[in-house]
């Protein structure tokens, strides 16, 4: 049994319908385990929020999200950090947060595994005020999310993305970025900028750690720019990453900060989470230990 007040937050498109076809075997368990809960499906972008909101003055304690890195994202930015635990059931298409955690991808295993966890404090971040769990990202791979959930893409899950890459890398050209880290003053300026991330976590995509010395409890944020390169050299650093071989690169500029802002000298995409969010100017800081998760225990 979970021993708190718990509602779960269902987006039944989440990983292509993944997420409903796993939540109708996680309600047979939780039925059997005689768990008391609340349940709600979202139904378009935003309800994630206002559901959590109207579950937390409701006087929810344990607020689940069960679909992807988007789901909880929203979720999280509805909670009370002082008084809500988030839960996690990964039934997404990347589900990269949950890596950092290391919680199960099997959605059932989770939830079986679940009323052993305890809460545990972590970090998040914040891009224009809008809370943010995993990965901010400007650029190319806004352009391969704007790509992916256009209305009109018909590609399920990783096709679109995986498209939306091949169709990016060819056409994306290079901007040029100004990074300004507000605790030292530093400025980092690059004219060719490709991508610019700032990570939380370590994962994002899935299984790519895209940042290896990320820590989602040291109160730091890691800050990535890619210098563009020719379409061969950018594949070839992408595979790279695959293997965590890709910080040694000419190509990448790496380093820790706690509160930056981001500016570019055109109209470039913002995501966070995988979600779209405008575009840039963006000021991003952490906040060390501000969320309760729920997760296995630290070994």
């Amino acid at each position: 049994m979970i021993p708190f007040k718990t509602v779960f937050i269902v987006n039944p498109k989440a990983g292509g319908g993944r997420a409903m076809r796993v939540w109708r075997r996680m309600e047979s368990l939780l039925r059997d385990a005689g768990q008391s809960y609340q349940l709600y499906y979202t139904r378009c972008r935003g309800d994630a929020t206002s559901i959590a909101e109207k579950a937390r003055s409701n006087g929810a304690e344990l607020i689940v999200g069960v679909g992807g890195d988007g789901t909880l994202l929203e979720v999280v930015n509805g909670l009370d950090l002082k008084k809500n635990i988030l839960g996690i059931i990964p039934a997404g298409t990347g589900n990269g947060f949950r890596r950092s955690l290391k919680i199960p991808g099997n959605c059932l295993k989770a939830l079986l595994e679940m009323p052993r966890w305890k809460p545990r404090r972590v970090d998040i971040g914040t891009l224009n005020g809008i809370r943010f769990l995993n990965v901010a990202g400007f650029g190319f791979d806004a352009k391969v999310t704007q790509f992916a959930k256009a209305d009109d893409q018909k590609l399920p899950g990783y096709s679109a993305y995986v498209a939306g890459f091949l169709k990016e890398l060819a056409s994306f050209s290079s901007f040029p970025t100004k990074v300004k880290d507000m605790e030292n003053g530093k400025t980092i300026a690059e004219a060719r900028t490709f991508i610019a991330l700032v990570a939380n976590g370590r994962y994002y995509g899935g299984q790519l750690c895209i940042a290896p010395h990320a820590d989602v409890t040291d109160g730091q944020l890691n800050l990535l720019l890619v210098r563009r390169m020719n379409y061969v050299e950018t594949a070839t650093l992408t595979i790279r990453a695959f293997f965590k071989k890709h910080l040694g690169h000419s190509a990448i500029y790496t380093s820790s900060c706690r509160e930056v802002t981001i500016s570019a000298g055109e109209n470039i995409p913002v995501h966070v989470d995988g979600e779209l969010m405008g575009s840039l100017p963006a000021k991003i800081a952490i906040h060390p230990g501000a969320l309760h998760v729920l997760t296995p225990p630290v070994s």
